[in-house]
């Protein structure tokens, strides 16, 4: 059941979805239809319920009409035939005939007072023709007309007749449920009525009975035109005394106790009125099936339908003309915001009433109005951040050159090479080992700073220009500086900017080693570590020297952050530093830190690269 309301869930909201994916026009028109629909089922409806109730109506006055002309008859043949029994019952000699039968006389006194009784009794009969046959039970015999056939196995007192006086009921007259003749031979349905009395001279109890013809019944109670399907008769006790209906007995006792209840029986709903005989409160039932009583209006039905069909036939284009002239503007505007999907944003619509479709239009054009101006101005602006970052990016790239070549330009790199080159060969001819090794070595580094132009280098070839300048500036202090350079030999192919380590070393010699008292010593390493899967260089210098105090640190790691140049003192580390971050990103630079031991350190990261890789800052 669950899967069942999930399902039906899911095909509801389906159904939802694709109504509300309609276009506004459609879902207008079908609202209207619906409407429509709503009102004329509606109406048709509550015109046909009006029409059945009307029906009911009516029928509930013909039928009391029918019941009342029912009663009337019923109560005026049954008191005269009840009257007809007790004039019998109480004449003198019909009761002298009746004491000497039952007395215990000579036989033929009792032969002649059978034959009187039994004239008495075919009198009764042929007076009524509801009365079907009569039987008289006395204490020394039964007697009757002698004119129908008698049941050989009949037996009054086993039978059902004396029983009906050992319910506890004291009345004297009892009538029995209709049943086939049990006294009598033959297949008549006979309603038994049972008159018990007793004589002057005995005690003992005397029977009357008479038997009514149920087919003379059914014919006087239902009539000619037969206005009920079907009639019953109860008692008040709720038994059925005359009638075919199959009513359940809990039915049957609250009809009895003067309730209408309307009745379903083999899916077929009854409705029922009665009346109450005032003689003996018996109820007559009349019942008519509703269907029936409704089956004259199929044709209203039908006319009915046949009338919303036509209405609606003939609406339905009113309802889309209608729908079309209200959803017209909107589908031009449709048609409009289209165009300006494909990008025309110099279209207009013009729509000259003062309605909410008046303002959506103005709106819109407002939008579109809006849209072009600012459009315009993004465009200035674009063309003029173009030409800003052309410019930036001219006067960075013709920065980055200059700053180098002023490097380079302090002193003229060619003239310097050849003419170290000429000097330590003349040294070297006069047998000046060390000064031949200066000018080598300074050869070597000027070598190494010009790099045949590239801007970068190998790892390798920046320590080796470090080294040589160290060595150099060791036999310049040759009682002040010692120095390490430690770098892992898989390392040494990668690739880096040139002359990013010998402006820190310089800044290590001339503000920390020179100041410091005792020998100072540099240490250059280079290391490599991951981050975030990518592998990154590491370039320290560290000195033993004097340090710096902490507030001068910390802004000059501000400015080395921010990409500023400090005052001309240290120009060496920004210059270092933008470079930096103008080749490989932001994210990349110098940094420094004062170690616990003393001193200062400086921190290069940079992205890892081999000669053959391209940078992806």
């Amino acid at each position: 059941m669950d899967i069942l309301g999930r399902t039906s869930m899911r095909t509801g909201e389906k159904m939802k979805v694709q109504i509300r994916n309609l276009k506004f026009r459609n879902q207008i028109l079908l609202i209207f239809m619906m409407v429509f629909i709503l009102i004329a089922a509606g109406s048709g409806l509550a015109f046909y319920h009006l029409a059945a109730a009307s029906s009911i109506e009516t029928f509930s006055l013909s039928a009391e009409s029918s019941l009342a002309q029912m009663e009337d008859t019923l109560n005026t043949r049954l008191q005269f035939i009840a009257q007809r029994a007790e004039t019998m019952l109480i004449n003198s000699n019909f009761h002298l005939a009746l004491e000497n039968y039952v007395a215990d006389k000579d036989l033929a006194s009792r032969i002649r007072a059978q034959d009187a009784i039994s004239m008495y009794l075919k009198d009764f009969e042929q007076g009524e023709p509801l009365i079907s046959s009569s039987y008289l039970y006395t204490s020394n015999g039964a007697i009757d007309t002698y004119i129908h056939f008698r049941r050989m196995e009949f037996d009054f007192l086993s039978s059902l007749f004396p029983a009906a006086y050992q319910t506890g009921q004291e009345s004297a007259v009892q009538y029995l449920a209709p049943m086939q003749d049990i006294i009598f031979q033959g297949e008549r349905q006979v309603l038994p009525c049972i008159r018990r009395f007793t004589l002057q001279n005995s005690s003992k109890w005397q029977y009357f009975i008479y038997q009514l013809d149920i087919e003379n019944l059914k014919a006087l109670v239902m009539g000619k035109d037969h206005f009920f399907d079907e009639v019953l008769i109860l008692d008040d006790q709720g038994r059925i005394l005359w009638g075919e209906f199959p009513l359940k007995e809990e039915t049957a006792v609250l009809l009895s106790r003067g309730e209408e209840q309307d009745i379903i029986w083999n899916g077929k709903e009854y409705l029922v009125k009665y009346a109450e005989l005032s003689k003996n409160r018996w109820r007559v039932y009349g019942l008519k099936s509703k269907a029936e009583l409704l089956a004259n209006l199929k044709n209203l039905r039908a006319n009915i339908l046949m009338t919303l069909l036509f209405l609606f036939a003939l609406i339905l284009p009113v309802l889309y003309w209608l729908v079309y002239r209200l959803t017209d503007a909107l589908s031009s505007l449709q048609s409009k915001m289209n165009e300006v999907e494909k990008g025309d944003l110099s279209v207009r619509f013009y729509y000259p009433y003062e309605n909410e479709v008046g303002n959506l239009v103005r709106s819109f054009n407002y939008m579109l109005d809006e849209i072009q101006r600012m459009v315009g101005k993004q465009e200035i602006m674009i063309d003029s951040l173009r030409r800003e970052k052309e410019r930036i990016t001219q006067i960075q790239s013709q920065k980055r050159k200059s700053e180098l070549q002023a490097l380079q330009a302090q002193i003229n790199p060619h003239f310097l090479y050849n003419t170290l080159n000429t000097i330590t060969w003349q040294l070297a001819d006069k047998g000046d080992a060390e000064g031949s090794r200066i000018a080598s070595e300074l050869g070597k580094f000027f070598r190494l700073s010009l790099s045949r132009g590239a801007e970068r280098v190998s790892l390798a070839d920046e320590l080796e220009h470090v080294r040589s300048y160290l060595w150099i500036q060791s036999i310049r202090y040759q009682d002040k500086l010692n120095y390490r350079i430690e770098a892992a030999p898989e390392l040494l192919n990668g690739m880096v900017l040139k002359l990013i380590l010998q402006p820190l070393v310089e800044n290590s010699i001339y503000h920390g080693i020179k100041e410091k008292e005792g020998k100072g010593e540099i240490v250059v390493t280079a290391s490599a570590f991951w981050r975030r899967s990518r592998k990154m260089l590491c370039l320290q210098v560290t000195d033993n020297g004097i340090g710096i105090e902490a507030n001068r640190l910390a802004d000059i790691n501000h400015r080395l952050r921010c990409g500023e140049r400090g005052a001309q003192k240290g120009y060496g580390i920004y210059n270092v530093n933008e470079r930096i971050r103008l080749f490989y990103g932001d994210l990349f630079g110098l940094s420094y830190e004062s170690p616990a031991k003393g001193g200062l350190k400086a921190t290069i990261i940079i992205p890892w690269h081999l000669p053959e890789e391209k940078e992806n800052v």
